[in-house]
């Protein structure tokens, strides 16, 4: 049973690091395989990278500052 769950962990991990790296502008099977190097450790490092969706000061709305 704990094998069972440590499995579905890891895949469960695997896919959630690559659908957030994605929504981070990043490669999803770049983080996809991270996420299955070091498993839940790769979520939040991808935090610790900038969202390149967005430059760094933009609203979080995503309304753009035109000048």
């Amino acid at each position: 049973m704990t094998f069972a769950l440590l499995i579905a962990g890891s895949i469960l991990s695997v896919w959630l690091a690559g659908r957030l790296a994605e929504r981070r502008g990043r490669s999803f099977r770049t983080w996809a395989w991270v996420g299955a190097t070091i498993g839940p450790f790769a979520l939040p490092l991808l935090y610790l990278f900038p969202n390149l969706h967005r430059k760094n000061g933009d609203a979080l709305n995503g309304a753009s500052m035109e000048r």
